[in-house]
């Protein structure tokens, strides 16, 4: 009764028969919301967060979402979304039957999920939200098939003051807990974009912030979200070469076909290699190398004509400048603040924690001068989407980004990439290898980034989320309803049952959100593990906070016993 009590929201679906109005700003009666609730953080859950909206927050049929358009990539939502609806039954009163906006500001990353709020004394610092109360119909474009409910807006400094207000917001989203990104002069701390309407970064940005206030009048409220699988991910090419590779070291079977997409057929990094790489101590592919198995233990780099033929693929734009001739590593770690970055600098560099940790590899500057003769590149793209959007121009030669400035033969480089993201993104591709983007997931010491691999203790690159917001606020009379609503997004972050409505289901697995038996609801882990009810019997959670930059351990205190199932 207690686990069915506290899952109320994630069934809220079965619950009466709501009126299907869609909540259009500029139809007369719904223009002006009852509720609207501002958010600011990281992109590693946005996937989950409108589905959560969908599933369990909005009354059925009543859905209406708006999003920005990225001038720069074309990405849908990847910085601002405000989501329109109706609420559901069973948010209780002062919801329910309300028209709700909840806005989410994914520009900035984590990071702004947590500095901004805090920001003088917890009064917080005004933003950049999207803004669609007072704009009409004709302000927007159809996001899909004409007559649906989605609209979209490319949005850049030329308009900026028409489809964004400056707010301070009600709370922030992290995929990560806030303690480990709080560390002043780190890679982790997080530092202000660049405004959209100014071009200027957020001014007043707090520098020496290390604690979240969890007592007193300007306390917090921190509430867990449950865990979210991270990955790392290869350019197309990299991804064939590195299968060609390791089927000749002995490492990957003889049989796998190159560029396959099921869990036996993802090539393999261990985590020692993805630190070096990640700490900009591999400069160059043919510093890497493998014995072939199948030629008399032949030494060989990723570069040898072999490799490439077996792959089918076609070596990579050579740097000039140091007369060696090398192919340049690429790698994509993330802006300060980014919970995808906190999270694979805890797990692979221990950074920054552990004292003499190695540092991220520093940034390399966006012209060509300086990524021709930088031996890693390493760039820090702004987002979740932004980091695809980075393995794409390096796979097929293009700029969108901006990132990839050196020309190749009339056109920019060509790159082999490596890039550090959530793991529940281009899920497009089939297990033969085909559609989606042109870049893949990798394993990481032998496993794929599955729930199952999380929850077996095999697979190390996951972490688990906060939602945070100001205890009390006085001046706010609907606050406690923000809160309220706020409560019950995070609660369902953390729930198995909406966890397995929202996870995504890749060709080698299935992988997103998870419960962790750490959560005070008393979720029960399960042997052999079940996707479809994801609760993970690890936790990072010691003194009451979770930690990502520590290693998780198995929960002793586990409701109906500790069950760990061995791989």
């Amino acid at each position: 009764m207690k686990q069915l009590n506290t899952l109320a929201l994630a069934v809220s679906l079965l619950a009466g028969s709501q009126v299907a109005n869609a909540l259009t700003p500029w139809t007369t009666g719904f223009n002006s919301p009852d509720v609207a609730v501002y958010t600011s953080g990281g992109a590693a859950q946005d996937k989950a967060f409108g589905q959560v909206v969908t599933t369990t927050l909005a009354a059925p049929g009543t859905l209406d979402t708006f999003s920005d358009v990225d001038p720069a990539t074309g990405s849908v939502g990847s910085r601002w979304t405000v989501y329109y609806f109706t609420g559901n039954a069973n948010l209780g009163a002062g919801l329910a039957g309300k028209k709700i906006l909840l806005e989410k500001r994914s520009y900035g990353a984590a990071g702004y999920g947590v500095v901004p709020l805090l920001a003088s004394s917890g009064a917080g610092l005004a933003l950049e939200h999207l803004k669609i109360v007072g704009l009409k119909q004709a302000d927007w474009e159809v996001d899909g098939v004409v007559g649906g409910k989605k609209w979209k807006k490319t949005i850049d400094a030329s308009n900026g003051s028409k489809y964004l207000v400056k707010k301070v917001s009600d709370a922030g989203f992290l995929g990560v807990d806030p303690q480990v990104l709080l560390k002043p002069k780190t890679q982790n701390y997080p530092l202000p974009v660049n405004q959209i309407i100014t071009g200027l970064p957020d001014a007043g940005w707090p520098l020496t912030l290390t604690k979240v206030p969890t007592t007193g009048t300007n306390a917090f409220t921190v509430v867990p979200t449950g865990g979210l699988v991270y990955g790392v991910a290869v350019t197309l090419d990299l991804y064939k070469i590195l299968q060609a590779a390791q089927k000749k070291a002995g490492t990957l079977p003889s049989s796998v076909v190159i560029g396959s997409y099921d869990e036996g057929s993802l090539p393999n990094l261990n985590r020692n290699v993805l630190a070096s790489l990640l700490a900009g101590k591999i400069g160059a592919w043919e510093q890497i190398k493998i014995v072939d198995k199948t030629a008399g233990n032949v030494v060989k780099s990723l570069l040898d004509p072999s490799i490439l033929a077996a792959a089918g693929v076609v070596a990579p734009y050579k740097e000039s400048t140091t007369g060696s001739n090398l192919t340049p590593v690429a790698v994509g770690k993330r802006n300060p603040g980014a919970a995808i970055g906190a999270v694979a600098y805890a797990k692979f560099l221990n950074y920054p924690s552990t004292s003499n940790s190695f540092a991220p590899a520093p940034t390399t500057t966006d012209n060509a001068l300086d990524e021709d003769a930088a031996l890693p590149i390493v760039k820090a793209p702004g987002g979740a989407a932004d980091t695809g959007n980075l393995l794409k121009d390096w796979q097929n030669g293009t700029n969108a980004t901006g990132y990839n400035n050196v020309i190749d033969g009339g056109n920019p480089a060509k790159r082999w990439g490596i890039a550090i993201n959530s793991a529940d993104r281009n899920s497009a591709v089939t297990l033969d290898g085909t559609g989606g983007d042109p870049w893949r997931y990798i394993r990481i010491d032998g496993y794929a980034p599955t729930l199952e691999n999380v929850a077996a203790g095999v697979y190390p690159h996951w972490a688990e989320g906060a939602v945070i917001y100001r205890t009390s606020k006085p001046a706010d009379t609907l606050w406690a309803v923000k809160t309220k609503l706020l409560k019950a997004f995070a609660d369902d972050l953390g729930s198995p049952t909406v966890a397995n409505a929202v996870n995504t289901t890749q060709a080698w697995g299935k992988t997103g959100i998870f419960a962790t038996t750490a959560d005070p609801r008393g979720f029960k882990a399960s042997v052999p593990f079940n996707s479809s009810n994801p609760v993970v019997a690890f936790t990072h959670s010691n003194g009451g906070t979770t930690h990502a930059d520590i290693v998780p351990v198995a929960d002793s205190a586990a409701t109906g016993g500790l069950a760990i199932q061995l791989k």
